[in-house]
């Protein structure tokens, strides 16, 4: 019974001792509200959107799409035009070589061949067909181009993009005419050359 009273009475001193500090947080809990209450009056600017924030608009497929193909076209231009340039530089360069191989057929037309100026004839034709070359190489970059061109646009392929055909076939048009003139100048020039 003893035990009892004694431990009831260290309890109730334990509780005491508690109990003891609370009223020096009081101030500290009634001070609380007071400063969080002035956290509350501040202003904030508003997170709705202002009348200059557009919402930007986002790509759709299509969009993507006519963006990719502008893309395809301007590089298919610019290749387009540097095939052209290149069968007219090449067009040049054999118009610029054709007067020396008409003056050495000229000089060799009563000549036997394996003769001197049947040989310089020989040589001057040489160098033509030489020029023809570097246009039959624009015309191999222009076939193949065609080439890719139709398989793009085979009857499996119908959602290939067909702007581009217009184009490739005028190029290849322009650049076959001018091999077909040089290969005409080529022919007339070896029927010249002695046999």
């Amino acid at each position: 019974m003893l035990g009892f009273i004694a431990k009831s009475a260290s309890s109730t001193s334990a509780q005491r001792h508690r109990f003891a500090r609370a009223p020096r947080f009081a101030p500290l809990a009634l001070l609380i509200p007071a400063l969080l209450g002035g956290c509350s009056t501040a202003s904030y600017p508003s997170l709705a959107r202002r009348a200059e924030e557009k919402p930007i608009a986002a790509p759709t497929a299509a969009t993507g799409k006519a963006a990719a193909q502008d893309g395809a076209t301007a590089d298919l231009n610019a290749k387009l035009d540097s095939l052209r340039r290149a069968a007219r530089d090449a067009d040049k360069a054999f118009a610029a070589a054709r007067p020396a191989v008409d003056k050495a057929l000229n000089a060799a037309t009563r000549a036997a061949p394996g003769d001197e100026a049947w040989q310089q004839a020989n040589l001057a034709l040489s160098d033509l067909e030489r020029q023809r070359g570097a246009l039959g190489l624009v015309e191999g970059d222009i076939e193949e181009l065609y080439a890719q061109d139709r398989l793009a646009h085979a009857p499996e392929n119908p959602d290939a993009p067909r702007a581009a055909v217009q184009m490739i076939e005028t190029a290849r048009s322009e650049i076959l005419a001018l091999a077909a003139a040089q290969d005409r100048v080529l022919a007339a020039a070896r029927r010249k050359l002695p046999r």
